[in-house]
């Protein structure tokens, strides 16, 4: 879905309450009868609490009403016990609705319940988890999602520490430490650590298990097919989706049959099915009606108007942002506002409305910004980048592609890192595996270094012990000793081969080709740069799957080495994207092996292992270096970033073609600078002469 996933609510909890009964004196209002029945007693005060948590999203002021004329049933359950129920409940209905007195006051009376229990230390970890769960969702509706995760981390070590153990405690409320959990798996999936909440969401599923909730329990698998399928694990997505899918089923939860079909329809489009997400998003909305809660609706409804968007409706897609959007503020809740703006901005591009449309976009980044929502704000620049190109605003669309390619560097380097620690802390991969054999091999051959070092030690002993009467011995001695050695050199040119080589591809890595550059270039580049991307290249994975991208991008690397010249140097930059340096070479000689590379890689389609055929295309940017006509002197990495620049116009023209840089009209280097800073208008105002070269001439 376009921002941040959007907050979830458990699913119908399996209730214990039989009537209802009139509370206080004058009191008009109803209230759930508290029954034990066959369940725990924390089971049954949950479910009440329940209860009125479901009411309290639409009328939170007539359920707080209700809580504080509430008096404890006749038996069954401790004053107190009740009391923290109680207290917990009117904090978590006012917390949701941004009513901060009240959360204030509900806070208040727990702590004082934890005065009165100076001896149980079990129950003032409860309260205290209590406490620290309401501020968290307090915190997390009014877009503060640091102070949210932090309190959601203390509600989750508190609870763990009352009702940790491996059998469930009856006394225990398993649903509000599920909560605290939950929520931190949200904000660590908008900030983008997908491990981390990967790793929320497969406790939360343990948690709802101890509490004997199957609602629970399929939205906590729903979560993790999320996490999954964003991990790039799509097996493990569709069967733990399955699987929440029949238990939800089986045991008729609509609150969380609903929030199934919504992840079902967020992994839809993960896979580029728009029309069959769309259809998902429409179930779980017709689902919720019968609930009647607008604020429910409202909740699925940001999701949708993206879908209906995305599907060409951007006039639908518009309602749907005007019909939750009074609801949400309403309850005060500014994390989802975000997401309105930008769904409404892009529809309303679509609907030729630009002003507006890029103002809403442009606010909508700014929220995100300042809430450390990184991952919503990634998707954002990249739909804002397409809808902007759509439009022919070329500069505009590049500013925020190159906003969006820094953004998601930094979330890759940190997912990168938190599967990292995670290996280490847990289990030894394949990929661990086999860096041990290469250190191990590495001890091995320091190892055999240091004997042979002794052997030629021991030869000169013997040599001059001997003299000449063991020539014979000291000769075969010699001959292990240059075995050995050679043996020793082979496998380092191994293991250094084996650090500089893309292992996918066998062409030189960008360590080694920044390594190769550094040496060459220094403060003065000379030399030609070919940047090659593979159009289209995520379509490719969607639709045919990993293996056969891998399959396209070991094919597109022999061609790309097969079409260069002997010296010239060809890398897999990152992705899809390939660099090749060519020493020497400019002018007419450097556009020909630019055409060359196009139809070396479009003239003929990929044969992939299953028979079929695919064809494929590239873009390609490119130039000589130092540029033509002042010949100004650049790094190698200001280089690589104008035929980066070169690439991009290529892809803006239409794909499946090459632009190079012939000239600039830049006679320093602070003038190339400022050309640099807003390329295309360069381009579109004559000081930048470019040759473009399409594969085929139509």
């Amino acid at each position: 879905m376009t921002g941040p996933a959007l907050h979830r609510r458990p699913g119908v909890w399996r209730l214990l309450l039989a009537a209802w009964w009139l509370a206080g004196a004058g009191m008009a209002g109803a209230m759930p009868v508290f029954q034990p029945g066959e369940g725990s007693l924390g089971r049954a005060l949950s479910d009440v609490s329940e209860e009125w948590l479901h009411r309290g999203e639409d009328e939170p002021a007539a359920v707080l009403a209700e809580l504080e004329h509430a008096p404890p049933p006749a038996s069954g359950v401790s004053v107190i016990e009740w009391q923290r129920m109680r207290a917990r409940t009117r904090g978590l209905v006012a917390a949701r609705s941004g009513m901060e007195e009240d959360v204030r006051r509900a806070l208040d009376t727990l702590a004082s319940l934890s005065a009165d229990a100076p001896g149980d230390s079990r129950f003032r970890e409860e309260l205290r988890g209590d406490q620290a769960l309401i501020q968290a969702v307090l915190q997390d509706l009014l877009g503060h999602p640091v102070n949210a995760a932090r309190q959601g981390r203390l509600a989750d070590q508190a609870y763990d520490q009352a009702c940790g153990s491996r059998q469930p405690a009856a006394d225990c409320d398993y649903r509000a430490w599920w909560r605290a959990l939950h929520l931190q798996a949200q904000r660590a999936e908008v900030r983008g650590d997908l491990v981390e909440a990967l790793n929320l969401a497969e406790r939360a599923h343990a948690v709802a298990e101890l509490g004997l909730d199957p609602g629970l329990e399929g939205w906590s698998l729903a979560m993790q097919a999320v996490y999954q399928q964003a991990l790039n694990h799509p097996d493990q997505a569709r069967a733990l989706i399955a699987q929440a899918d029949r238990g939800v089923r089986r045991h008729g939860d609509i609150r969380s049959l609903i929030w199934v079909r919504f992840a079902e329809a967020r992994l839809a489009l993960e896979g580029g099915d728009a029309t069959t997400a769309l259809r998902l998003m429409q179930q779980a909305l017709r689902l919720a009606e019968p609930l009647h809660s607008p604020r429910l609706q409202a909740r699925i409804l940001p999701s949708l108007s993206d879908l209906l968007r995305r599907v060409g409706r951007p006039r639908e897609a518009l309602q749907a942002v005007e019909q939750a959007y009074p609801v949400l503020r309403r309850h005060h809740e500014l994390r989802g506002q975000p997401t309105l703006l930008h769904n409404g901005g892009l529809a309303k591009l679509q609907l030729g409305q630009v002003a507006q449309g890029r103002a809403d976009l442009e606010t909508a980044l700014k929220l995100w910004e300042s809430t450390g929502a990184r991952a919503a704000m990634r998707v954002a620049l990249q739909e804002g980048s397409d809808a902007l190109a759509a439009l022919g605003d070329v500069r505009g669309a590049l500013d925020l592609l190159h906003r969006e390619q820094a953004l998601r560097g930094e979330i890759n380097a940190d997912n990168q890192a938190a599967i990292l620690a995670q290996m280490r802390a847990t289990y030894r991969t394949e990929s661990e595996r086999r860096e041990l054999d290469l250190l191990e091999r590495e001890n091995a051959l320091r190892s055999s270094h240091l004997q042979t070092q002794t052997l030629i030690e021991r030869i000169w002993v013997a040599a001059i012990v001997l003299l000449g009467l063991a020539a014979g011995v000291v000769g075969m001695l010699a001959l292990r000793a240059r075995d050995a050695t050679r043996r020793l050199r082979h496998s380092e040119a191994l293991l250094r081969v084996q650090s500089e080589r893309d292992p996918l591809t066998g062409l030189a890595n960008r360590r080694h080709f920044r390594e190769v550059l550094a040496t060459r270039g220094g403060a003065a580049f000379r030399g030609a740069l070919l940047l090659v991307d593979v159009d289209h290249f995520k379509r490719i994975n969607d639709e045919f799957g990993h293996p056969a991208g891998d399959a396209v991008l070991i094919e597109v690397a022999r061609r790309l080495d097969s079409s260069v010249r002997a010296g010239d140097l060809v890398c897999r930059w990152g992705g899809e994207e390939f660099l090749i340096y060519a020493p020497d070479l400019q002018g007419e000689a450097l556009d020909v092996l630019a055409l060359r590379v196009l139809r070396a890689l479009g003239d003929e389609a990929v044969a992939l292992d299953n028979g079929r055929f695919l064809p494929v295309s590239a873009s390609l940017g490119y130039a000589a270096f130092p540029l033509p006509t002042h010949q100004i002197a650049l790094g190698w990495e200001r280089a690589v970033n104008l035929v980066d620049m070169a690439l991009y116009t290529a892809k803006s023209m239409g794909r499946d073609r090459a632009v190079g840089i012939q000239s600039v009209a830049a006679g320093d280097a602070l003038a190339l600078q400022v050309l640099e800073a807003d390329f295309e208008a360069a381009r579109l105002a004559g000081e930048v002469e470019l040759q473009v070269s399409l594969r085929r001439e139509y």
